[in-house]
């Protein structure tokens, strides 16, 4: 089984690299992830930009610019979420103290997705998924059912940051916060951008090992390569590759 579509746009966010200048520096080993930065996300209002988590601002300077005021679906996965913010209310709830409805509301997994939807106007559905053990195969499957479907195009976030020591014990940490938002559409739209195809292994077939997100939290790389190539095949979970043909 084949399923090809396209992906028109694309932008990734992880400290020092923020725009595909940076990304190609990086890829020719010119550049390096920098200790620390701060996604810009001044195109937000003040009062906006005060409540995004450094997660949330990474995934805002990546998808927002992709979706460019258009109304169009949204699809953002993470295999961990809000996990620092979930973090400081669990320590919040074991000493006691009372817990912040408004914190709250930004822990959970769909909060990212729900604060975009708001502040670009996004009428069209805004799902958020959570990634498991193979988040590009869960992203890039709900996608192209949603292109198979008759949506001619949406946005595509995946979107992790480093863990609280204390869950090191049974899940590899990201080492840094990284955001990766892909414009997806049809490939019959006749759009232009980087033709991409999804395929599982054909009957009798030995399916290409991948490794679960618990064991290589930073699973965005390998994408974030093709993309910067322009040219790619990687196994995205479970048998599924995804194959970045180029323009």
């Amino acid at each position: 089984m084949s399923i090809d579509f396209v992906i028109s746009a694309w932008r990734a966010w992880a400290p020092g690299l923020a725009d595909g200048d940076d990304w190609l520096l990086w890829r020719t080993g010119e550049k390096t992830v920098a200790d620390n930065g701060q996604p810009d996300v001044s195109f937000l209002p003040a009062m906006q930009r005060r409540r995004l988590s450094p997660m949330a601002k990474a995934a805002f300077a990546t998808a927002y610019p992709l979706i460019n005021e258009r109304d169009i679906p949204l699809v953002c996965c993470s295999v961990h979420g809000e996990a620092l913010r979930t973090y400081s209310l669990l320590r919040d709830a074991a000493a006691g103290e009372a817990l912040s409805p408004t914190a709250f509301g930004l822990s959970v997994h769909n909060a990212i997705a729900g604060q975009l939807s708001i502040l670009c106007d996004i009428k069209s559905p805004a799902l958020a998924l959570a990634g498991g053990d193979y988040p590009l195969q869960a992203g890039l499957l709900e996608a192209a059912g949603m292109l198979a479907e008759g949506v001619p195009e949406l946005v595509l976030l995946f979107c992790e940051e480093p863990l609280p020591e204390m869950y090191l014990s049974s899940a590899r940490s990201p080492q840094f916060i990284c955001a990766t938002a892909l414009h997806l559409s049809t490939s019959a739209a006749g759009a232009a951008g980087l033709k991409a195809t999804l395929t599982s292994p054909r009957e009798g077939l030995a399916a290409a090992p991948s490794s679960s997100a618990f064991a290589a939290a930073d699973y965005q790389l390998p994408l974030i390569s093709a993309l910067v190539d322009g040219d790619g095949r990687m196994p995205v979970g479970q048998g599924w590759e995804l194959c970045i043909h180029g323009e």
